[in-house]
């Protein structure tokens, strides 16, 4: 039997890149996975452009990939808005009568100079990053806690422990998201409910795409070279590796772990 068979997923964010090979990696093992973006029906580029998109690396948008066999099914939602993201998770409640894993991977990294991040971005960055995985999982949690347990993942970042010059607002967002993933995962170990983080290195995606050309650009033809050698495996991490960290947490083969920050690097954190 597969991993997940007869389990109920949540993955925000999982219209492209790292959102959408969790999605994939999920229903492979047997979830039905309801796939959140809020780029359906909307011109994706357009949505990422504005700082509202999923973290994705331009892979099409989640209606294209979202089908799976019947096991992807998309649903259109602000995460950041408490009602959207109430209203999604009593849709699949209703739906599917349970859910039994959540994947908040829905984030926004608009790159800014540390003078130049105005109140907009900083409250659109926090609201997205942080308070959207907090609206998910505590609606999410009042499921899981009437099902009798399930696992809740949060995609985090390395740079929310090293810091980044052009990323104070997103890296202060994730940050917070740590702290959330191990207060959680105290206040929900008595309903069977595990809370962990993955802290992603080096994963090339739509939302960084401008940043790493402008890195290549100021460091010559060494430029990829040096991005990639700041991992100790020497190469940059792909959505499948998320996807296959995520499945670890979420399955029963790691049924003694919760309250972890768990990083998914190449060894970045190593170096």
């Amino acid at each position: 039997m597969k991993k997940l068979e007869g389990k109920v997923a949540l993955v925000t964010g999982g219209g492209r890149g790292i959102g959408r090979g969790i999605a994939e990696r999920l229903a492979a093992a047997g979830a039905f996975v309801v796939v959140n973006d809020i780029v359906f029906g909307e011109d994706a580029g357009a949505e990422v452009e504005a700082g509202a998109g999923a973290d994705g690396s331009g892979g099409g948008t989640a209606e294209r990939a979202a089908d799976g066999g019947g096991r992807l099914r998309p649903y259109r939602a602000d995460i950041s808005v408490k009602r959207e993201a109430d209203a999604m998770i009593e849709s699949i409640r209703k739906e599917r009568g349970r859910l039994d894993i959540v994947v908040n991977n829905a984030a926004i990294c608009p790159f800014r100079d540390f003078f130049d991040i105005d109140e907009r971005t900083w409250s659109r960055t926090v609201q997205v990053n942080l308070s959207g995985a907090f609206f998910c999982s505590q609606a999410a949690a009042r499921v899981m806690r009437e099902g009798g347990g399930g696992a809740i993942v949060q995609i985090g970042t390395v740079t929310s422990l090293r810091g980044g010059a052009q990323q104070v607002h997103y890296a202060a967002s994730k940050a917070g998201l740590n702290g959330l993933t191990v207060s959680m995962a105290n206040a929900l170990a008595p309903y069977g409910i595990r809370v962990n983080a993955i802290l992603c290195g080096g994963v090339p995606t739509e939302m960084n795409k401008e940043q790493r050309a402008a890195f290549s650009a100021g460091r010559g033809k060494r430029g990829a070279d040096a991005v990639v050698g700041a991992a100790a495996l020497r190469r940059s991490g792909t959505p499948a590796d998320v996807g296959k960290a995520v499945l670890f947490l979420v399955s029963d083969d790691s049924e003694w772990v919760t309250g972890a920050l768990y990083a998914v690097d190449g060894g970045e954190m190593a170096r």
